[in-house]
């Protein structure tokens, strides 16, 4: 069992629910801390570490010139690593036996004498703590930051080489203190440079609109900050389709959406029965949800043809009215479409009206009946790569006759005639455009793995692992 749905003594506290919920577990967190410290790693590298100088006077040598430079990290491992989740608050993340190995040059002269010779560092211990806190721009997107930053290095061994490094050793005794606070400093800085320069930026692209065509886009904003729980970081997402060339408010809000996790998977995704029914209101209003349909549409081996003389075998009068003549069907929905999320499957309903038209010898649309048709629907839903995918099976349509002009006739002859039309030309376009998919807010280079569908009552689950290329 992925999840079980809190109990109602859990109260939701979104003051917009969301439509679209992400929930990353502790082996998410744990693989973004890992990519932050390896980042921080390499740009631990990078770090120049200033030049030491100056004159120090001695009783024995009088006055000592010294000088050190070319300071360089050759090598750097941060190894051990934990993270408390801090409900309400954010991440306490701590490291600890990091490891640093610099490398340089030191040279000292008096008037006496001039030497030089190598200086090799070897930092051990160093432990790191910071906490990170989540927000919100004022695009909708997280954003991160860092408080109560500090480093500490428990040991520092500095190796000198060459002649006189006894002398060495004594002067780099006077200095040691200040490598310490410069390394410690430096290491906070470049965690605060991280996410300036790399982390927030990066957060940046997380799309928080998708256009899917001219029409319709996905809204995929932040409601509230992320939440950090006990066991989870919570991303609540607007999760909402709309009209791009006029956007108005949904006729209906979204239900509380909160679900348990069970931590086998880095990431949870939780679609609620808003984010499909919004969509469906989307295509509506923009007028998306019609089809024309002529025989040219059908498979060139049926043995049911869209013209009078087929018709005309299951009512007479369009026939005997109109021999002889191809004929055209228009689809247009009534309403938006309906997606009801159930334990075991997805049922989408939907209805609309079909207008029957005989083509004229001059082109013109004769027209002959208008029949009222509602359909449920199996829905299938998926993932390919970063879109939202989706496969519609029939599972039956009712008809009934709205108005005639050739008469009466029983609306239940064309059953056979419309289930076929509806299975073979008007089903198959729309699983192609649902197979193309609908884009998820993944942020840069990070991929989908080993997912996981499920329908529960009222929303759908998507369990997945992520890896960063």
């Amino acid at each position: 069992m992925l999840l079980q749905q809190r109990g109602e003594q859990r109260v939701t506290v979104w003051t917009i629910n969301p439509g679209f919920e992400g929930k990353i577990t502790n082996r998410g967190i744990n693989y973004g801390c890992q990519i932050v410290m390896s980042v921080l790693q390499n740009r631990l590298f990078d770090i120049k570490i200033p030049d030491i100088s100056g004159i120090k006077h001695t009783n024995a040598l009088h006055q000592l010139q010294y000088n050190i430079d070319s300071v360089t990290i050759r090598n750097v491992n941060l190894p051990d690593m934990s993270i408390i989740l801090v409900p309400n608050m954010g991440l306490k993340v701590a490291m600890s036996n990091g490891y640093i190995e610099t490398n340089g040059n030191w040279l000292i002269k008096s008037k006496i004498f001039r030497t030089h010779g190598t200086v090799k560092a070897q930092i051990n211990n160093i432990a790191i703590s910071f906490f990170l806190k989540f927000g919100k721009d004022n695009t909708g997107r997280p954003t991160v930051s860092i408080t109560d930053c500090a480093s500490y290095i428990s040991k520092l061994h500095i190796y000198v080489s060459g002649k006189a490094s006894w002398l060495y050793n004594l002067i780099i005794r006077w200095h040691e203190p200040s490598l310490r606070r410069y390394l410690n400093d430096k290491i906070c800085l470049e965690l605060q440079e991280i996410l300036s320069e790399k982390i927030n930026p990066f957060l940046q692209t997380m799309p928080v609109t998708k256009k899917i065509d001219k029409y319709v886009g996905i809204d995929y904003s932040l409601t509230s900050p992320p939440a950090v729980g006990k066991d989870s970081v919570t991303l609540p997402l607007k999760g909402e389709f709309y009209n791009l060339l006029h956007h108005t408010n949904v006729p209906f809000s979204a239900p509380p959406l909160d679900f348990l996790v069970d931590h086998g998977r880095m990431l949870y995704i939780g679609f609620s029965e808003y984010f499909f029914n919004s969509a469906g209101y989307a295509f509506n209003s923009v007028g998306d949800l019609s089809i024309n349909i002529t025989d040219d549409m059908l498979p060139t081996n049926s043995r049911i043809h869209l013209d009078t003389a087929t018709i005309g075998t299951l009512i007479p009068q369009v026939k005997k009215m109109y021999p002889i003549m191809k004929m055209k069907l228009h689809l247009v929905s009534d309403s938006a479409p309906s997606v009801a999320l159930l334990a075991d499957k997805i049922i989408l309903t939907t209805s609309g009206d079909i207008y029957a038209f005989a083509i004229l010898p001059n082109s013109t649309l004769a027209p002959l009946f208008n029949i009222k048709l509602n359909a449920q629907i199996t829905t299938t839903i998926g993932i390919k790569g970063d879109k939202i995918t989706g496969q519609l099976t029939l599972d039956r349509v009712q008809l009934s006759l709205k108005k005639s002009h050739i008469g009466s006739f029983q609306v239940n002859c064309l059953q056979t005639a419309i289930d076929f039309l509806v299975s073979i030309v008007i089903l198959p376009r729309i699983n192609a455009a649902l197979d193309d998919g609908y884009p998820l807010p993944l942020i840069g280079h990070f991929k989908l793995s080993n997912l996981i569908v499920q329908p529960h009552k009222n929303f759908l689950l998507f369990a997945t692992d992520l890896s960063y290329t």
